[in-house]
């Protein structure tokens, strides 16, 4: 049965104009319209049951704006036949009236921010907030920052936390956020630590509320200087992490392992203190790839933690020839009081998450049950963080 009169007149006089984004509301039968003059909304009046009337309009609004009925589903066949949707598709998907419509919009990594602003009128959603603001050109533009607003007003009540993670890392990202807004994001993570992860991943070196840098910082500086002058990654690391910067992502790296809720927090954490310590020397043997991975010299994940504590023991002290840096031996010599904090770079830079495979492999544990299970992975981990610390 076709629409209404009334419906097909009015559908049609409104869709005679510029419309940016559509929405339906089921449940009271009003159609939303984005115009150049504003919002625009029609009464529907249906001609029979509820549910099949809304698809007769989808139908309608789908035959406009694509050529044929069927909706999002119908088109959505065809673009998977075709290849990935060009920006002059993105616009004609959010004149359907369906959600699944406005998802595959904010998921496309050519979305522009004048769609990003209609695709956000027709659905507000946390998820699709995350979803545009990985895009770049969203993160620059007005949209942007009212995006990150949404995701900081309803991280009270995100649930998960691997979105609340990503939610954090993508609010932190320059220019959303003020100041202000930073430093309250930051003392929130003191009841939900998993915060402190999105800081370390975006913000290493602007940690709010810095300590001290090591009391040895100065004297390390001075010794160091012509190393890190000559680009000597070790150098350039170890004064990295003396350094006030240094000293207050490794404070919070420390706190971060107080109360993970999972096994994805972790991972994440662990990789967070890995790129930060990273120095990029691999083995003998051993291809750069294969290191940046965490892998073993075979090329094999590297699962297990005191074997990667014999590893760099055996490095920085040169049995069986793993190591022939002549980079090392250079910091080695110039500030020999300080072994133990290059074993602990070594210890950090080759740790990867992968060390939590065997206790994932054999529990689903999360909260303080994984945190007991995981409490051999940690304590070597937590060790060298302090001992890089005054």
């Amino acid at each position: 049965m076709p629409l209404s009169n009334e419906d097909s007149l009015r559908l049609n006089v409104l869709l005679a104009q510029k419309v940016s984004a559509i929405r339906i509301d089921e449940g009271k039968l009003i159609l939303y319209a984005l115009t150049q003059k504003g919002e625009a909304k029609i009464q529907l009046n249906p001609t029979q049951r509820n549910e099949k009337y809304i698809k007769e309009v989808k139908d309608f609004l789908s035959t406009k704006a694509l050529g044929a009925p069927g909706g999002f589903p119908m088109f959505l066949s065809r673009w998977n036949r075709m290849g990935d949707l060009r920006n002059s598709s993105l616009d004609k998907l959010l004149l359907l009236g369906e959600e699944e419509a406005v998802t595959a919009v904010v998921n496309n990594k050519n979305i522009t921010a004048d769609i990003a602003k209609s695709a956000w009128w027709a659905v507000q959603s946390a998820e699709n907030a995350r979803s545009m603001l990985a895009n770049e050109s969203v993160v620059k533009s007005d949209i942007g920052t009212e995006l990150a607003q949404f995701l900081i007003e309803f991280l009270p009540f995100e649930e998960d936390p691997l979105s609340m993670l990503i939610s954090t890392r993508l609010v932190l990202q320059e220019g959303l956020i003020s100041a202000d807004e930073v430093l309250k994001l930051w003392k929130k993570g003191k009841a939900k630590n998993t915060l402190y992860v999105g800081f370390l991943d975006v913000r290493p070196d602007e940690i709010p509320e810095p300590v001290a840098e090591h009391s040895r910082y100065p004297e390390v500086s001075e010794k160091l200087s012509e190393l890190i002058a000559a680009d000597n990654p070790y150098a350039i690391t170890l004064c990295k992490l003396l350094s006030e910067a240094g000293q207050t992502f490794l404070k919070t790296a420390e706190s971060a392992f107080k109360r993970p809720p999972n096994y994805d927090i972790v991972g994440d954490l662990i990789e967070s203190i890995r790129r930060y310590v990273f120095v990029a020397q691999p083995e003998a043997g051993q291809t750069q790839q294969q290191y940046e991975l965490g892998l073993s010299i075979q090329g094999e994940p590297q699962t297990d933690i005191n074997a990667i504590s014999a590893l760099t023991n055996d490095i920085f002290y040169e049995e069986n020839n793993i190591c022939c840096s002549d980079k090392l031996k250079a910091v080695q010599n110039a500030v020999p009081e300080l072994a133990s904090q290059l074993q602990a770079i070594l210890f950090l830079s080759r740790t990867a998450q992968t060390v939590l495979a065997p206790t994932i492999a054999n529990s689903n544990a999360v909260g303080s049950l994984m945190r007991k299970k995981l409490k051999p992975v940690f304590d070597p981990i937590l060790l060298n963080l302090r001992i890089l610390q005054n």
